[in-house]
């Protein structure tokens, strides 16, 4: 039996996650828990209505397998963090998830989106802006919370449709008790069989009644044109009747079109032109690399980062480390005035030479923790400059498991900069798994190279 969304949703928001929000929005804790009551099953009605859509189905696949893989659940603390002290350096893969959630949002409840923000903030005591914001976090939560459970139960996307299926019940039903009747007026996202035919059927009536009526009409013109063209008739002259006649005409095709559609199949999705569970312009060409060595005993790749050199940071820091390391790169790059970030994203990525994680796991060793400590002091260095972590395993095990492990290491690697002084919203991270090895995974020492975090400067 699958796990209830709408719970998993309503249990993230923690009493702890409700105060850092309540104190990033400046709002109320116990107004800000009322609101999530509404606010959790309007966003997850809106992603349920995206998927009934045309191509909806693989685009909720592919936003909810993203936003398992960039730690989104585990980033958002975070991302409310930097809100609180006004950042507006948002984190590239948290804040492009909070503004397509609110995109989405707007394109599946259309006109309804401003009266549904306006009575949840009435009735919760809250700003429409706050309502705002907590939707666009709902949204990649609850993203995040499915691609959990698609990656833990390799779905691929036909399991995912079943498995949103399983639980249209419990998110109709809350959907329901919104205030100001919403229930009733988003009935028609693809929760609630009864009020959706219910809409159908009144359109169709009315359709019906209209073209009748409309039909009556032209056929009564049309006996009176025959009768001759010096017939008058009783009524007082009319303009020409075969306008009306044409639009009779229309609104018959109209409801053919209409009933047409009803019946009929939905059409098939071509699902090879929406099968990637990212965006394109994020994946990664190869790391530029240095030369190294494997070593057997440790089932690392030892990078030959040159002789030892010194890099003075303008805050007095002297860090000594490889001319070709990453440090040395990455100071390089941003104190350089003639290096410039490429619009192609796939470009300027380069390995962490010495962060190295336990086998299977996402837990940093000592010597990473020193070359990403030398990382944050450069960034101190370079107050506007931004990063993005991406993480990558060689292809020994699962996919889904190996896109997971992928982004827990990026993440832990974000992780240990923000845990040396640097603010959330200038490091993002993401995980691509097993996907553009930059050597052989046929040998233990490709496989090495392979199992990798790289970093890309975002912003100087």
């Amino acid at each position: 039996m699958s796990q209830n969304l709408l719970e998993l949703v309503e249990n993230y928001f923690s009493s702890d996650t409700v105060h850092q929000t309540s104190t990033a929005l400046g709002e109320s804790e116990s107004s800000i828990g009322t609101a999530l009551r509404s606010v959790i099953p309007l966003a997850l009605a809106a992603l349920f209505g995206r998927a009934q859509q045309p191509g909806g189905a693989a685009e909720v696949f592919g936003m909810a397998r993203q936003a398992h893989s960039t730690g989104i659940l585990g980033n958002l603390g975070d991302l409310l963090g930097g809100m609180s002290r006004g950042s507006t350096a948002t984190a590239d893969t948290d804040g492009a998830l909070l503004n397509r959630g609110a995109e989405l949002l707007r394109s599946v409840l259309g006109s309804h989106y401003t009266t549904a923000v306006e009575q949840v903030g009435q009735q919760a005591g809250v700003k429409s802006s706050s309502i705002n914001s907590l939707l666009s976090m709902a949204v990649p939560v609850g993203l995040g919370l499915m691609g959990r459970h698609a990656a833990q139960n390799n779905l691929d996307e036909a399991g995912f449709g079943t498995y949103l299926n399983s639980q249209r019940g419990s998110i109709a039903g809350a959907l329901s008790r919104l205030p100001g009747g919403l229930g009733n007026m988003l009935a028609g996202l693809g929760l609630g069989a009864a009020g959706t035919a219910a809409s159908v059927g009144n359109a169709v009536t009315g359709a019906a009644h209209n073209v009748g009526n409309t039909m009556s009409a032209a056929a009564h013109n049309t006996q009176d044109a025959a009768r001759g063209a010096g017939y008058v008739p009783e009524r007082a002259a009319t303009p020409s009747r075969w306008p009306w006649l044409l639009l009779a005409v229309l609104a018959l095709a109209a409801l053919w079109y209409f009933m047409r559609g009803c019946n009929r199949e939905p059409d098939a999705v071509d699902t090879t032109t929406t099968e990637a569970p990212m965006d394109t312009t994020t994946r990664m060409a190869p790391a530029t690399t240095a030369t190294g060595r494997y070593d057997e005993a440790t089932g690392n790749y030892i990078y030959d980062t040159g002789s030892t050199t010194e890099i003075k940071l303008s805050d007095g820091t002297v860090l000594n480390v490889g001319a070709n390391s990453t440090e040395a790169r990455l100071y390089n790059f941003l104190n350089d005035a003639n290096m410039t970030v490429s619009d192609d994203k796939t470009q300027g990525w380069f390995s962490l030479d010495r962060v190295y994680f336990n086998t299977g796991k996402s837990t940093l060793t000592a010597e990473s923790q020193a070359q990403l400590k030398n990382m944050a002091a450069i960034l101190k260095a370079f107050p506007n400059a931004a990063i993005k972590f991406g993480g990558y395993t060689d292809n020994v095990g699962k996919a889904d498991m190996n896109l997971t492990l992928s982004a827990d290491r990026a993440n832990a690697a974000r992780k240990a900069l923000m845990n040396n002084g640097i603010d959330a919203g200038r490091v993002a991270a993401e995980g691509y798994g097993q996907e553009h090895p930059i050597a052989s995974n046929d040998t233990p020492e490709g496989r090495a190279q392979n199992r990798r975090v790289d970093v890309r400067v975002t912003k100087k």
